[in-house]
């Protein structure tokens, strides 16, 4: 364990979640960072735990996050390197297939048996030999794990204790086994990772198959996947459905992805009895039965796309489908929504399938939807079967590819295929988001392309008017009760007969007596920022230059893939910037990214006694910089500055007092946002001709002169 335990500066920033020069500054600048441990051909290499150690102490890491990373890392090092070192004892090296396949295998023993992998005291060959007796008492049939562990040499008691500590680490089996998933592109082992499925595509697939819908109304669903791979689709199938348990049905051909999907479903406590996964190629066994359909279709190259014909697989699928069944297909844009030409096949049997009635929706998805192939172009189509359905002779199509696909795209893109389908929808009254329903007969025409912009009609501008004038009403209530009396303020301050000034302390000294910690910002690009997304971006520009916060966000997909060290805060965080000038803001609701040089001040249990996120706020921005005993010019380190300490009696009562203050500010500015909000939608509404003013009483406020 000693060579894998050791770690190179490149991979310490990679861990840290920093630049790699960053590293190389915290050598030469603090002369407590561990020292190497050895060198290869030159390079310095450290040992890990210290280095973790000195992350944690220094308030850059949390112990708790950073841990199961670490465990991750020595992992993906062994799937990256050969070790076969005669010092270590060790005959022969796994594989990155062969590591990843015991991983996943031992984290499913240890769910299964709830017991650790290495039990203190044992010799290396007793921990290959019990852990081969327990993967034969739980898995003699040999459907998840047995040959993975009977394969372990005998000299491979480390890697259990590797998973031992990741699972620790991770707070639970499951846990450990998605981080495992998560890092699936570091083991060097492409089928893992060149067709996952990023939990937004997942989980719009499952809510277009009406999953949910149909566990609600029969108490069980039966879901089906013929390409299961990793079992990304089944696992966003079962977390949609809640507390409804799912019947599963899937195949796949690589036999390594689909004992990896087992073994997860297993770990996730999916019951065994309720699932069937066969390695094989093509449709489960059962799978005409069930009553959705997830399925994608194998990825082409884009030379050879117009040349295959996927539709004739799909046509067999659409026809077992009974009444009320759905499948939903996940493929390449070029066949699903593009302009084919009409000598070939695909196109005379895209249009023989589109004939067939029972195609409800096509959906063409944003780019870059699958990590591994940014340029890769998909669509979506919705297939369903029922006995009269609303849509006969149509076909809805929507295109989502000019934005991020966040939950309220999904929200939106789910209704307005869920409300199409129920019994007794006008299609023709629905306000949809991004779809246009289509006479199929339009769409059978040569080098057509399925897609369509929805326009907006007069008839929609007219609801629009309708719906305006319902929200301007509520805007009106609000107003108005805004306008009631304010909630009295009392700050019930007083003068002191003798002047006692609060001693101070520096934040560094916070950070060592463990009452704060001091966590860096993340270097966020400006093209992963836009102003729909999932979290808020934090930085200067809101602390200090006016911008609301919110106003920059971030994709939540986007952040997990492009910075995967990055942390969000949490509830009653402090965001502090020194750049261009000092300011602190108090994130109460959390879950907020901070963009660099923002930097967050965290209260630990041990400070709370003497600080609090709203006084630590105030105290921070009340606090010039100031000169540090013996500096010669003003603080410019955060670290520097220095803070009073105040009684805690005096903290409670000042922390009142700020809550009641936020509260007045909030109803100010809210009041405000209404005032704003209003004119700006009736000077709109009178403009496009949506809206006009009638008589009535005249407005309130002070009569004119």
């Amino acid at each position: 364990m000693a060579a894998i335990d050791l770690i190179s500066l490149p991979e310490i920033a990679e861990l840290a979640g920093v630049r790699r020069p960053v590293v190389t500054t915290w050598r030469r600048r603090y002369p407590e960072f561990p020292a190497p441990s050895q060198t290869d051909r030159g390079r310095p290499l450290f040992k890990a735990r210290e280095v973790v150690d000195w992350l944690v102490d220094t308030g850059r890491a949390e112990r708790r996050l950073i841990e199961p990373d670490l465990r991750l890392h020595v992992l993906s090092c062994l799937a990256l390197q050969t070790r076969a070192s005669s010092s270590s004892g060790r005959r022969r090296a796994l594989t990155p297939q062969e590591l990843v396949s015991a991983t996943t295998a031992l984290i499913c023993l240890h769910h299964l048996n709830d017991e650790p992998l290495r039990p203190d005291g044992h010799t290396d060959r007793h921990v290959i030999d019990a852990l081969r007796e327990r993967a034969t008492e739980v898995d003699w049939d040999d459907e998840l794990l047995r040959s993975e562990i009977e394969a372990l040499p005998s000299d491979a008691a480390w890697l259990a204790e590797v998973v031992d500590e990741l699972v620790e680490a991770a707070w639970g089996t499951a846990q450990a086994y998605e981080r495992v998933l998560a890092a699936r592109h570091r083991f060097g082992v492409p089928q893992l990772y060149e067709d996952a499925v990023v939990p937004q595509l997942g989980g719009l697939m499952v809510e277009l198959s009406g999953a949910r819908e149909h566990a609600d109304l029969h108490g069980l669903v039966q879901i089906a996947d013929p390409h299961a791979g990793a079992g990304d689709l089944l696992m966003a199938a079962r977390h949609a459905l809640g507390e409804h348990e799912p019947v599963m049905f899937a195949a796949e051909a690589d036999r390594l992805l689909a004992r990896l999907a087992r073994r997860r479903l297993v770990v996730h406590g999916v019951p065994r009895g309720s699932w069937q996964l066969d390695v094989a190629a093509g449709r489960p066994s059962g799978s005409p039965a069930a009553d959705v359909l997830l399925m994608r279709l194998p990825y082409q190259p884009a030379e050879a796309r117009t040349d295959v014909d996927p539709f004739a697989e799909l046509v067999e699928l659409t026809r077992a489908l009974a009444p009320g069944q759905t499948a939903v297909v996940f493929g390449p844009a070029e066949l699903l929504v593009g302009a084919l030409p009409p000598y070939k096949p695909a196109a005379r049997s895209r249009n023989e399938l589109l004939a067939t009635g029972r195609v409800e929706a096509v959906v063409q998805l944003p780019g870059g939807i699958m990590p591994f192939r940014p340029g890769y172009q998909s669509a979506l189509w919705v297939l369903r079967h029922e006995e009269a359905p609303e849509w006969q002779g149509r076909v809805l199509l929507a295109d989502v590819s000019d934005r991020p696909l966040t939950d309220r795209v999904v929200e939106d893109l789910v209704i307005d295929v869920a409300t199409w389908r129920r019994e007794g929808h006008q299609p023709d009254q629905h306000l949809r988001a991004y779809a246009s329903q289509v006479r199929i007969a339009d769409l059978t025409v040569p080098r057509r392309p399925l897609t369509a912009r929805r326009p907006a009609t007069l008839r929609e501008l007219a609801r629009d008017g309708r719906v305006t004038v319902a929200e301007l009403a509520d805007t009106e209530v609000e107003l108005n009760r805004l306008a009631e009396p304010r909630p009295q303020l009392r700050t019930h301050l007083a003068a002191r007969d003798e002047i006692h000034r609060a001693p101070t302390k520096s934040i560094a000294a916070l950070v060592r007596d463990g009452h704060v910690v001091l966590i860096k910002g993340s270097r966020i690009a400006a093209d992963h920022v836009s102003s729909d997304g999932h979290n808020p971006v934090i930085g200067p520009p809101e602390l200090t230059a006016g911008a609301p916060i919110g106003a920059r966000r971030i994709d939540r997909a986007v952040f997990a893939e492009r910075y995967p060290r990055a942390r969000l805060t949490e509830p009653g965080d402090v965001v502090v910037t020194m750049t261009p000038r000092m300011r602190a803001y108090h994130d109460e609701q959390g879950f907020s990214v901070v963009d660099y040089p923002t930097r967050v001040l965290r209260i630990l249990p041990d400070g709370r006694d003497r600080l609090t996120p709203r006084v630590l706020e105030a105290l921070v921005n009340a606090v010039p910089k100031q000169r540090p005993t013996g500096a010669v010019r003003a603080a410019t380190r955060l670290a520097d500055l220095q803070l009073p300490l105040l009684p805690p009696a005096d903290v409670a009562r000042l922390d009142a007092l700020l809550a009641a203050m936020e509260e007045r500010r909030n109803l100010a500015r809210r009041e405000l946002d209404l005032l704003d909000g209003l004119g700006q939608r009736a000077v709109a509404g009178l403009t496009d001709g949506t809206l006009t003013i009638t008589d009535g009483p005249p407005l309130a406020g002070p009569p004119p002169p």
